[in-house]
């Protein structure tokens, strides 16, 4: 009996702690500025530059001879005449043909400079899909206030929509005291290596390094993309996953249908791909209590409450997350089986059969303790397993959070949404950007575009009908704005 009454005692008092940490688990609605510029940004015509600039089909490929470098060339003098001030008075450099590198100087070089990244080239639009969109792809239709076509959001309305709030700031007489950057890769979609890369190369040689970098990455997600959550989340990088996909391989004898043995090649690899698949890699909770301490106060009953007790509902969480695609890539190296081969007949046995799968790698990982888990996984001698494509990235550094610099990229969302409600938080970014080849240029790299994401226009990244609304445009203009003024005010 008195080991009954201690349990009930140790019970009731766990339930007391639960509940008391989860009614003090709240966040303060976030007191809001003005912003630091408040002139009109002309609507009409900043769509049209964007609407023009998505009809250039700037598609990147992995091998330089298949670019459409005439494409490149017209959307660069596209640029120049868009944007006479910026080409009369900032320093422009073509670095591998087709990068873009713009510096506007600023009057003290004591200061560290700043570095905004976007990148010129789209994803190709699936010819099999051409009917299913709403208006042609590269047309840059504007309807209903919205501007439609591939690169709306990933990312030309990035380069430029930091090309407009440098325009609109040139023609206000602005003169930076700090020095801005503005980096356009033309390959991020394949990599980045002859883009970014070689401009984040330059700076490397010249010994420049920032005080901040800002790339896409994050956007600001409603309507319950990150489920529980109703309020607005605004989810600023502070590091991203590593990429690579991994080849197996089985050699076997071939021959007739008829005469199968009892695994065909084909039947190995799928054995180790189940395997794979049903042995996830580790969770690894240490990228994403920061999210969860921010999101978590948004949440409502028992979301919330297991949030808020995450020291002892951890189990709880890991399984809650995993059981979603998107919250399960926030806390481990993820598997993704995306291609196999077999045979070229129905009957015959293939004497290779191979499959690739991707992996998105967290950090403290590396693409080395990625091929070991496979290893170990398959545990199968006759596998060989090589780097698909030959190359692999590993996971970025991890930038600061409670810095000066992230307080700036914080403040500057607020003051354009003036919505206090909104949570603003740093998190881990699960696909790969230009900034990880900026790794060491800065101790703050973040991953932030002001798009506004549903869970219907966030499938639309990549996808069909890529859109973006004319208002969340120039709330884009305007956040680079903040930024440029802010940098040159409240970080000096």
């Amino acid at each position: 009996m008195k080991i009954v009454k201690l349990v009930m005692v140790l019970l009731l008092g766990l339930i007391i702690v639960m509940a008391v940490k989860t009614l003090t688990f709240t966040s303060v609605p976030h007191s809001l500025k003005p912003l630091l510029n408040d002139s009109t940004i002309d609507k009409e015509a900043v769509a049209a530059r964007l609407s023009s600039a998505i009809s250039f089909a700037t598609v990147s490929t992995l091998e330089v001879d298949d670019t459409n470098h005439a494409l490149f060339e017209d959307f660069h003098r596209f640029l120049f005449k868009s944007f006479p001030l910026i080409h009369q008075q900032l320093a422009l450099e073509l670095v591998n043909g087709h990068g873009l590198l713009y510096r506007w100087q600023g009057s003290d070089d004591s200061l560290k400079p700043i570095l905004f990244l976007s990148h010129q080239d789209v994803v190709p639009v699936d010819q099999a899909t051409i009917e299913q969109w709403q208006y042609p792809p590269f047309a840059g239709v504007i309807a209903d206030g919205i501007i439609w076509g591939r690169g709306a959001i990933d990312i030309k309305s990035g380069v430029m929509g930091s090309l407009e709030a440098v325009e609109n700031l040139l023609h206000q007489g602005f003169k930076p005291t700090r020095t801005v950057y503005l980096a356009f890769g033309q390959d991020e979609e394949v990599g980045g290596n002859r883009g970014a890369q070689q401009i984040a190369a330059l700076f490397r040689d010249r010994n420049i390094t920032f005080e901040f970098i800002l790339d896409e990455g994050g956007s600001i997600v409603s309507d319950g993309v990150i489920p529980g959550v109703k309020r607005p989340v605004a989810m600023i990088g502070i590091a991203e996953k590593g990429y690579v996909s991994l080849k197996l391989t089985v050699q076997a004898v071939g021959g007739h249908a008829s005469m199968p043995p009892q695994h065909t090649a084909l039947g190995v690899i799928a054995q180790a791909l189940v395997d794979l698949e049903n042995n996830p890699f580790p969770s690894n909770f240490a990228y994403s209590k920061q999210l969860f301490r921010n999101i978590g106060p948004a949440m409502s009953g028992f979301n919330k409450a297991i949030f808020a007790n995450i020291w002892l509902t951890q189990p709880l969480v890991e399984h809650i997350l995993s059981g979603n695609k998107t919250t399960n890539a926030t806390i481990r190296t993820t598997t993704a089986v995306t291609m196999a081969q077999g045979s070229s007949k129905d009957n015959i046995l293939p004497s290779e059969a191979s499959a690739v799968v991707n992996f998105r790698i967290m950090p403290q990982e590396t693409v080395a303790s990625v091929i070991n888990y496979v290893t170990n996984t398959i545990d199968n001698e006759q596998i060989v397993i090589t780097q698909h494509g030959g190359f692999g990235n590993e996971p970025s550094s991890v930038s600061v959070s409670d810095n000066a610099n992230f307080d700036l990229i914080r403040e500057s969302i607020y003051r354009v949404t003036q919505d206090g409600e909104m949570v603003v938080t740093p998190y881990l970014v699960m696909g790969g950007t230009d900034a990880t080849h900026y790794s060491g240029l800065s101790d703050s790299i973040y991953r932030f575009a002001f798009n506004r994401f549903t869970p219907a226009t966030l499938e639309r990244m990549h996808g069909i009908n890529e859109q973006i609304a004319v208002d969340d445009y120039v709330d884009t203009i305007r956040f680079f704005r903040e930024l440029i003024l802010g940098a040159n005010s409240e970080l000096n």
